[in-house]
């Protein structure tokens, strides 16, 4: 029963060891990781409603949106992927986000309303 015991003991240190170790290497490579849209990206969005957007990548890929649409500001959050793929952005007020930054457009809806949008960086 001692060996047995003993024996668990050693395994559980080492799988724990190893998970401290591999959550180190996940940490030191987000620390390296750059964005390559990093940067701020301006642009409009047009269709059933027409409005300016701002687009802040930071480092690690995560995004602010900022909407301008009838002297109104309206901040929301996401992320982009290395391929330039925006996830899906929700704001509080509904209005949907996507598209990409490799191909600086994407499409947006907010209830039935719907259209697309364009960026630059700057």
């Amino acid at each position: 029963m001692k060996k047995l015991t003993f024996l668990l003991i050693i395994v559980f240190c080492f799988t724990s060891c190893q998970r401290i170790i591999e959550q180190n290497q996940f940490n030191t490579e987000l620390n390296n990781y750059t964005s390559p849209y990093q940067g701020t990206w301006y642009g409009a969005y047009n269709g059933a409603e027409n409005g300016q957007l701002q687009i802040m990548v930071y480092k690690a890929g995560n995004i602010e949106v900022k909407r301008i649409f009838n002297n109104t500001t309206e901040t929301f959050y996401g992320q982009v992927y290395d391929n330039g793929v925006i996830n899906d952005t929700y704001s509080n007020s509904g209005f949907f986000l996507s598209g990409s930054l490799n191909t600086k457009s994407g499409v947006w809806k907010q209830g039935s309303l719907n259209g697309s949008w364009t960026v630059t960086k700057q």
